[in-house]
């Protein structure tokens, strides 16, 4: 089973690849022993610890994207 991590152009610029690969690892440490819900928790925790240096929310920020999870 294969999964990946995908950040745009402008995260992708400030966020080295490294971050994305120890996350991914962790990810993957979790789902090898079946703790699935374990591991999209971590890893979507962990992205947001990273992405918060880099883009910390101002007072004037608004959620322009929908929050759904899309699972294909």
């Amino acid at each position: 089973r294969k999964f990946y991590i995908l950040a745009d152009e402008g995260i992708h610029s400030k966020v080295p690849q490294e971050s994305w690969d120890s996350i991914a690892s962790e990810m993957s440490g979790h789902f090898s022993k079946n703790q699935f819900r374990t591991g999209v928790l971590h890893g979507v925790q962990a992205a947001g610890r990273v992405l918060s240096r880099h883009f910390p929310r101002s007072s004037g920020d608004k959620n322009e994207l929908p929050n759904e999870v899309d699972i294909r």
